[in-house]
């Protein structure tokens, strides 16, 4: 085998320490992957598959691209799940002795990207962190890209309903432990296996002290918290050893209180339709629907509210008492919104500041929004009530901060640091002196050229430049004569002779790398003031948070006066009753002259506690329970909902169990699937919870349907430890029963009008139980043949009769056989037996005739 070139041999050595990485290989203006990467690459970025050699007995894969393209080529391999490695040339290669020197510069993954093209302005890039010991879990969460950092304690069996809020890009999780690596599951995210000595407790705590330079971790509420510590840990070690992040803009780790908070599961999430459809298509979601934000920071907070619904009565109540403010003085609002569509993104440029990524322009940003503040709060002082100023004017001032900006940066600076021209005049006399050189040079020439021809008298005289003698002056032989002794010949031509001069010497040591002086010195006093702006990081980011309530807030109230939404009031009592309650997003998709079909509810855990909800399919049951869940989980964000009057005793978690009813699951709800959810809802809900079920037992055959749906309601009634408020729509109309059953039990339906064939549905939730499903009407909208349309209103009032008559214009004359054993709801041997006690006369019936019949009837069923 040839021996591998020096080139491979480095490239080789770099790769074994990044294994698991797709490696971006930097040669001159190209970035190169080889090998397995290089297929990788091929694959994922549809670029061209190549090979060479390079030294070995079979040509090596290759692929690449250009530098230039890097971002772009990023944003396809985070999109694709995959790590990538960025190693760079790290000395000039003009001065390189050998082979250039590389080292990896960065590590990207989708936990970490920063790119822009990669981040969506409004929603977290959230990097998770897990630590176990046995059934307790630690939990850690940061977005590098806002510098946000919280960490949490809880129990195994929530992990999957808590990852499925945060929508993590990447977990970092042990890498021996399988069975929390299958709980995990395998959502949208990529897992990343840590070593177990990183989560050893010491190390886990020293790496956080060094980090926030602290003695211990007191001060962060995290002294009782030893997995939420090392949960913390992990990430740090990851972000900062192999990533090779400083991380300067992360000030500090929250505890976040769980108990303040309602956690939604995975099952909630999806079937509420909270941030995307069942569907996958569409955006026909809550936060579609709520997000009129003006900034991206509003946009995130907004989300991160309807993951975390609030379960304190006080903290709704203060959050609604805020919205209120904004309702109430409503005109404020517009005004508020032109301010804060102003202010940029905060987080997210100390984010760049503290990654090396910002440029001059992020700097104007941050000064163009500090500039905002002093109208914000002439405007908050004009309007709001003294307790809300004061919540503002507990903002840190910055106007000394956003002065120094000024008086630093031009108001225009260019795209890039390394292009110089972002530091104003007067800022720094060394800087001042070489942009000076570099910007007169040229006249300085010309002038010097003009005085040396009009002193020496030699028209032709020339001041020239090139690599090797530099600056030099040009005299062809005729004019010789007059050279001066101060000229020091440099070189001998055919025509002429060239010449330095002290003045001319002095100048060029002065001129020549110039440019590069006063572009690195730039690069100093900005890296100086990026500096001095993340120490003070803190404080910008409490302004940033800040900015995003008020924007949150103002759109709640916004949304809420034009909407005609109502304040909820919020209690303890264990009663919701929402007067004229409407879906806050499908009322939205309406057409302007259709008008929503408002619904009423009234439900409690000690009086109407299961509500059966019957109906023909297509009729609204499924949007009712979804109005319902929305209006609720809207009222403890602090959100007012679109109803006349809601009153909402607090719910601290939302069930959903969805069917296949209205498509929407899109037949891949499996009736495994159903049960697991179901099981889900009855070992973890409480009195407090507020259930949604949504044709229970459809997966199944119809009698094993109906004896769950209806031991499910029996169950929910007869525990006391549960007694949740339950709505439970069905298509199982024998369930209606148990309103006489159990006490705790009411029948609705959704009301139908019908005209001769006609059958109109009428949107109105009503109290009594349905008596037809209206299955064949269902049908015939859809779209269904007209002949079968027929066909199965013979059959239906053939099976009303008790008879099925089989057609022979629809079905051929050979007929498969049917297995006897296989469950039939209309048997002919029912049937039978039907028509023969139909038919007795109990009246005229002796005891010895009436045994006998008996006898009769128990042979004919053997």
């Amino acid at each position: 085998m040839n021996e591998l070139t020096p080139l491979m041999r480095q490239y080789l050595e770099i790769k074994r320490k990044y294994p698991d990485v797709v490696l971006l290989y930097r040669m001159g203006d190209f970035y190169e992957t080889f090998d397995e990467d290089a297929k990788t690459a091929a694959k994922v970025l549809g670029i061209t598959l190549t090979s060479r050699s390079n030294g070995k007995a079979a040509a090596t894969p290759l692929a690449g691209f250009p530098y230039h393209a890097l971002e772009s080529y990023l944003y396809k391999f985070m999109q694709a799940g995959y790590r990538v490695a960025i190693c760079e040339q790290v000395e000039d290669p003009k001065l390189a002795k050998g082979i250039v020197k590389r080292e990896v510069v960065e590590v990207v993954t989708p936990g970490t990207a920063l790119s822009e093209q990669f981040l969506k302005a409004k929603e977290a890039n959230f990097l998770v962190g897990i630590a176990r010991e046995e059934n307790a879990i630690g939990l850690a969460v940061i977005d590098v890209s806002t510098g946000s950092f919280e960490c949490l304690e809880t129990e195994l069996p929530l992990l999957k309903s808590i990852l499925a809020g945060l929508n993590p890009r990447e977990i970092l999780l042990p890498q021996n432990d399988d069975d929390l690596r299958a709980k995990v599951g395998n959502g949208r995210w990529l897992m990343t296996p840590m070593e177990d000595w990183i989560y050893h407790p010491d190390f886990a705590e020293a790496t956080l002290t060094k980090k926030f330079s602290t003695k211990n971790l007191k001060g962060f509420g995290l002294t009782t918290s030893p997995l939420a510590v090392q949960a913390a840990g992990v990430i740090l070690y990851y972000l900062q050893t192999y990533q090779g992040r400083k991380l300067e803009h992360v000030t500090r780790i929250r505890v976040l209180p769980m108990q303040d908070w309602m956690v939604l599961d995975q099952d909630t999430v999806r079937n509420l339709e909270l941030f995307r459809t069942i569907s996958g298509e569409g955006d026909q979601t809550l936060v579609t629907a709520l997000d009129e934000t003006v900034t991206a920071a509003g946009g995130r907070l907004l989300r991160d509210w309807l993951h975390k619904p609030l379960i304190n009565e006080s903290l709704i109540n203060q959050r609604l008492a805020q919205v209120e403010l904004f309702f109430n003085d409503h005109h404020v609002c517009d005004d508020l919104r032109s301010v804060l569509r102003q202010a940029d993104d905060i987080e997210r440029l100390l984010a760049k500041l503290g990654s090396g990524r910002a440029s001059g322009r992020d700097l104007v940003a941050l000064r163009r929004t500090l500039n905002l503040l002093p109208e914000l709060r002439t405007l908050l002082n004009q309007h709001l009530t003294t307790e809300f100023q004061r919540h503002f004017d507990r903002l840190p001032e910055m106007s000394v901060m956003e002065t120094r900006i000024g008086e630093m940066i031009v108001d225009e600076p260019p795209v890039s640091v390394k292009e110089g021209g972002f530091i104003r005049d007067g800022v720094d006399a060394e800087l001042d002196e070489s942009r000076g050189l570099a910007r007169n040079a040229k006249d300085w020439l010309v002038k010097y050229q003009k005085e040396e021809r009009e002193r020496l008298g030699i028209p032709s005289l020339k001041v020239s430049y090139n690599k090797v003698f530099g600056y030099y002056i040009d005299i062809t032989h005729t004019h010789k004569e007059r050279v001066p002794d101060s000229y020091m010949r440099k070189q001998t031509l055919v025509n002429s002779e060239r010449f330095i001069t002290p003045e001319l010497k002095e100048y060029e040591e002065k001129v020549l790398g110039a440019e590069e002086r006063y572009t690195a010195r730039e690069y100093e006093i900005f890296d100086a003031l990026r500096r001095d702006v993340l120490n003070e990081a803190a404080d910008f980011q409490a302004i940033a948070a800040g900015l995003a309530e008020l924007d949150v807030l103002n759109t709640f109230a916004d949304v809420a006066y034009e909407r005609d939404y109502v304040r909820p009031e919020i209690n303890q009592s264990t009663t919701i009753e929402i007067n004229a309650g409407r879906h806050p997003v499908i009322e939205r998709l309406l057409p302007v002259e259709d008008s929503f079909i408002p619904n009423d509810l009234k439900i409690s855990a000690d009086q109407d506690q299961i509500l059966i909800i019957t109906g023909p399919n297509m009729a609204g049951k499924s949007t009712y329970l979804r109005q319902i869940g929305l209006i609720v989980l809207m009222a403890q964000v602090g959100c007012f909902v679109p109803a006349r009057s809601a009153k909402i005793g607090l719910v601290d978690r939302i069930f959903t169990r969805v069917g296949a009813a209205d498509n929407l699951a899109r037949g891949e709800s499996t009736f495994l699937v159903e049960m697991n959810e179901t099981a889900n809802i009855l070992n973890n809900a409480t009195q407090r919870s507020l259930i949604l079920l949504d044709e229970i037992g459809r997966g199944t055959s119809t009698y094993d349907g109906l004896a769950i749906a209806w031991a499910i309601v029996e169950h929910l009634h007869a525990h006391s430890k549960i007694a949740a408020r339950t709505l439970f729509a069905t298509h199982y109309h024998e369930l209606v029963a148990l309103e006489k059953l159990l006490e705790r039990v009411k029948n609705y339906n959704v009301a139908v009008k019908e005209y001769g064939d006609k059958v109109i549905f009428l949107r109105k939730i009503i109290p009594g139980g349905a008596d037809k499903s209206y299955g064949i009407h269902v049908a015939q909208m859809a779209g269904v043949p007209l002949t079968v349309i027929q066909r199965a209103n013979e059959i239906l009032q053939s099976l009303d009769g008790g008879t099925v008559a089989v057609s022979s214009d629809t079905v051929s004359e050979s007929q498969p056989s049917f297995d006897q054993n296989q469950m039939s709801l209309f048997a002919r041997q029912e049937n039978r037996l039907r028509d023969k006690l139909k038919g007795i006369d109990l009246n005229h019936l002796t005891p010895m005739q009436a045994l006998t019949l008996l006898d009769e009837l128990q042979q004919e069923v053997k």
